[in-house]
């Protein structure tokens, strides 16, 4: 009895493991039916005319068949060896060392950066520049000055002369201006840049007072009105005027162009003439504000047949073109 109930056991174990499907030829010899769900291709025409019954039990081959894959998987290696790469050559190894070489010595050209040193940052009309220094300051803004409107249709100067003859120098469209102070100059330009820039001399009377700053080179248009405060009609005036170097005492300074000559046939009391040209202005400045001086005179007939002078004066104007360096 028990040796019958193990041979049921072990029958059940061995259907459980090869698979009923396989074991079904054995219950009915000579019928191969296909096993549910492993149906094989489909046997090319003529084929089952010709071909010829397994020989032995088919699910004796099934079970060698299962037994070798078994075998075959255990054997095998757990992992593919990983493929080994090439290595690279000596060629390869030096162009790249060559290359590395080069972008370091690159790196250690490269000039270490500049720490600001008393640097202003001016910004005008949303653009910016750094400039280093004093007499660099204003000089720096002369790139923008293409950008600059006048601060003023005109600056106005002020009346000169003593004598029947009085004198006014206007200077047009200037873009800003320059006043001196106890500690230095004040400098407004037309688009609202101001600064003080410290002066350490002594700051003359005649330059204490608001006046038109344009730019070193620059052509400026100024119109000079001459006035007849006298009780006499004036004939035959001949006005010269000569741009100088600036003087502290007020004396005509070094000539900075060629004089520029005017005349005038009659000039009745009360009477305003205004006459109009265009100077040069200095580009030797190297300062950051330079100043020039208008230096006038107005030359007449003396009765007794002479020459006389109605005027000389040789601040009649004076204007700022801040250095070019």
């Amino acid at each position: 009895m028990r040796r019958a109930f193990a041979a049921v056991l072990s029958a059940a174990f061995f259907v459980q493991s090869t698979g009923a499907a396989d074991l079904a030829p054995a219950l009915a010899r000579g019928m191969m039916l296909p096993p549910p769900g492993r149906m094989a291709a489909m046997p090319p025409a003529g084929a089952a005319a010709t071909a010829t019954p397994p020989k032995g039990e088919p699910w004796l081959a099934s079970a060698r068949v299962v037994a070798r894959w078994t075998r075959e998987r255990l054997s095998a290696a757990l992992a593919a060896p990983a493929a080994v790469e090439e290595a690279p050559s000596e060629q390869a190894l030096a162009a790249l060392a060559a290359v590395a070489r080069n972008q370091a010595l690159v790196v250690a050209s490269l000039p270490a950066p500049e720490p600001p040193a008393d640097r202003m940052l001016i910004a005008m009309e949303g653009r910016r520049i750094l400039a280093s220094g004093l007499a660099a300051q204003l000089s720096s803004i002369l790139q923008y000055r293409s950008d600059l409107k006048p601060i003023r249709p005109a600056f106005i100067g002020r009346w000169v002369g003593d004598g029947a003859v009085r004198a006014r120098v206007d200077y047009l469209k200037p873009l800003g201006v320059t006043r001196g102070e106890a500690k230095g100059f004040r400098v407004t330009l037309s688009d609202g840049y101001e600064r003080l820039l410290p002066n350490r001399g002594e700051i003359p009377e005649s330059l204490k007072q608001e006046l038109p700053l344009y730019f070193a080179g620059d052509s400026v248009d100024l119109e000079v009105r001459l006035r007849n405060d006298g009780p006499a009609t004036l004939t035959d005036l001949r006005l010269a005027s000569v741009q100088e170097d600036h003087t502290a005492s007020g004396a005509p300074g070094a000539p900075l162009s060629s004089p520029v000559f005017r005349s005038v046939a009659s000039l009745a009391p009360g009477q305003t003439v205004i006459l109009r040209w265009r100077i040069k202005l200095s580009a030797e400045g190297r300062e950051a504000v330079n100043f020039e001086q208008t230096h006038l005179r107005v030359l007449g007939q003396d009765p007794s047949g002479g020459e006389k002078v109605h005027l000389d004066e040789a601040q009649a104007g004076i204007v700022d073109p801040p250095g070019a360096q």
